[in-house]
This record gives structure tokens, C-alpha cells and sequence, in this order.
């Protein structure tokens, strides 16, 4: 069994972190009544939420599955992708399913956002993704995200494929893909979630574990503290989802050699290793949650004081219902169905 590293669960949980903070203070800030909270929403040349941590975690999907699957061979196909569904649909259905019967039974009507064929994009996690292309549909939690980490996870094995014959091509092919965007209308999806954005991101985190014996020298740490710093407080005036690429690479450098020493503190080890744990579930949770719990203070002018409380109280909210989340995932999984499901799937055929 490989050595855990335990980097990765100090990126996933800071990353879940601020994702939560960024959307809370989304709200805070177009809420008139509330005052603008001033916490990983912006920084001086872009912003938290919508491309840096997204970008982050998509490394950090791309470098903890490369280390883990370096080489997905056909025979072994089938289990690797039943490894990802299970990983990703039971939780995301369960929550939907509950969030869908709560609106039919209060606008009392099963297609209340028109044509039924659009439940074929929830059924594949793609409703938050294709949002852009088709609306109104039956989305309520994943936003794009969770469409694209899908993607790229069907993308995966060839990624491999690549990495062992044409890592340099496949390299040089993204970039010049990511530039493309900048001189083409062709996409109706904006530039910082289009897949080829998605693809770069989630191939240099491959990238860099390959690597990984450069992620902990300070000719590289050193350089990346530096550029973050640079990025985070000083308006460069520049392409801003250039910067913010930078800055996610930056970051994850940081975080990465951070971590390797944060989490040899043995109680903030375990709190991190388990927030990563349950990373997905946050993601899955966090807009629900954070929309009952701030509204219900909408009849007040907050400071920020009381929006800190506010949100310390989004936090335990979602931590108590992530891990209950968690708990009947397990018990999905348990089932006989599953168990048949799993003797099916899970089993990687021989050599």
C-alpha cells in the first residue's frame, strides 16, 4: 500500500474551506441589508471561489488520483470507474431526491421547470455544468463543478495513457488549447470553466506529483510564496483569468509544502484528515445549507461581527449534516444492491 500523503488532505480541506467562505460571502455582499464581508471574495487581481480554489482542487484531483492510479489498463477499466460513481452519485443522488420532493411538494407539480427530459442532465450530474446551455432545469447542488470533475474523471485513463507516451505533447496541446479560448467565440461556456481549463488544471496536478520530489524543495516553494504574494495583494492590471491560474499553481505549491508540516500536529491532523474526508459532502451541502441559515437573518442589518458568528454557525450546520450525509452513504452502499452491483463492477478482470 502507497504512503499517504497527507498533503493532499491539508489542500482538500482548505480548499473546502474557502469555498465556503467565498459563497457566504457572496451573499453577505449582494444581501443589501448585510455588510459586505470581507473574507476570500476577492483578492487584487481575481477571485476566490469561482476559479482559484476550483482550480486548486482540481490539481489536487489530478495529482491524488495519479498517485494512487498511475496506469488504468482496459482489464481494469470497469472497477475504476465504479470506484468514481460510488465516490460521487450515491451522496449527490440522496440529496437531490430529498431537495426535489421538499420543491414538488411545495410548488405541487413533479415537472415544475418544464420539459422532463431535462432530469436526464441530473441523472448524470451534469445539470449545474450544462446550466449555461440549458435552463431552466432540475439543478439544485454540484454547480459546475461537480459536472466537470465528472468529465474529467471519464478523461482520466486517456490522461494516463498520455502521461507514459506523449506527457510533453499533451502538455504543449492544453496550453495551446487554454490560449485558443482567448481568440475564439466558438464556446458558449465561459473561459474558466470550459473543459480545456478544467483539463489543464486537473493535468498539471498529474504533472506535478509525478514530480513530486520538486514540490518540497525552496527553489520552488520559496519562488511560489513569493508570486502568491504578489498576486494576492498587488493589482497587476493583467488578464485576470490568467492571474488566477497563477495563483492556483502558486497556492497548491505552498499549500502543499505547508501541509507536509502542519499536519505533523497531531490533533489538527486528525480534524483536517477527517474535513478532507468529507470534502465532497461539504461541496454537495454547502449552498443549502448557507441559504436557510443566513436567511434566516434577513430582518437584520448584520455586521460583520455577527456575520462571523453567522458563519461559524453555517460551518457546524454543515459539518453535523455532512456527517450524516456520510453516514447514510454508507448504508446505501451496504445494501444488497450494491453488493451485487460491487461483485460486478468492482472486480478487475485478469490478466
Amino acid at each position: 500500500m502507497k504512503e499517504r500523503i497527507e498533503s493532499f488532505d491539508f489542500i482538500r480541506a482548505i480548499c473546502a474551506w474557502i469555498i465556503v467562505v467565498y459563497h457566504f460571502a457572496d451573499i453577505c455582499i449582494t444581501t443589501p441589508q448585510f455588510t459586505n464581508f470581507p473574507f476570500f471574495y476577492t483578492y487584487a487581481n481575481g477571485r476566490w471561489g469561482e476559479t482559484t480554489v476550483v482550480t486548486i482542487f482540481f490539481m489536487i484531483s489530478g495529482a491524488s488520483l495519479y498517485y494512487n492510479h498511475p496506469v488504468i489498463h482496459l482489464r481494469d477499466a470497469k472497477k475504476f470507474f465504479w470506484t468514481r460513481f460510488k465516490g460521487i452519485f450515491p451522496m449527490f443522488y440522496m440529496l437531490w431526491l430529498f431537495l426535489y420532493y421538499k420543491q414538488v411538494c411545495g410548488v405541487k407539480h413533479l415537472f415544475y421547470n418544464g420539459n422532463p427530459k431535462y432530469l436526464l442532465l441530473t441523472l448524470f450530474g451534469m445539470d449545474g455544468y450544462m446550466s449555461y446551455r440549458y435552463t431552466p432545469n432540475y439543478y439544485f447542488i454540484g454547480e459546475w463543478f461537480l459536472g466537470a470533475l465528472i468529465l474529467l474523471y471519464l478523461c482520466y485513463p486517456l490522461l494516463t495513457w498520455c502521461m507514459e507516451h506523449a506527457k510533453i505533447l499533451t502538455t504543449l496541446v492544453l496550453l495551446g488549447g487554454f490560449a485558443s479560448l482567448y481568440f475564439t467565440d466558438f464556446f458558449m461556456i465561459s473561459k474558466e470553466r470550459n473543459l480545456i481549463t478544467c483539463l489543464l488544471a486537473f493535468w498539471l496536478g498529474m504533472l506535478f506529483i509525478r514530480y513530486r520530489s520538486i514540490l518540497t524543495k525552496w527553489q520552488l516553494v520559496i519562488p511560489a510564496a513569493v508570486c502568491a504574494v504578489i498576486l494576492l495583494f498587488f493589482p497587476l492590471g493583467a488578464d485576470m483569468l490568467l492571474c488566477m491560474q497563477f495563483t492556483s499553481i502558486a497556492l497548491f505549491f505552498v499549500f502543499y509544502f505547508v501541509g507536509n508540516y502542519v499536519m505533523k500536529i497531531k490533533y489538527v491532523n486528525s480534524f483536517i484528515r477527517y474535513s478532507s474526508k468529507i470534502s465532497y459532502a461539504v461541496f454537495l451541502l454547502q449552498h443549502v445549507v448557507m441559504s436557510e441559515v443566513i436567511h434566516a437573518f434577513d430582518n437584520y442589518a448584520l455586521t460583520i461581527k455577527q456575520e462571523l458568528l453567522v458563519l461559524l454557525a453555517v460551518f457546524a450546520a454543515i459539518y453535523v449534516l455532512a456527517a450524516v450525509l456520510m453516514v447514510l452513504n454508507r448504508a446505501l452502499l451496504g445494501t444488497r444492491p450494491f453488493q451485487v452491483l460491487d461483485a460486478f463492477f468492482g472486480k478487475a478482470k485478469e490478466a
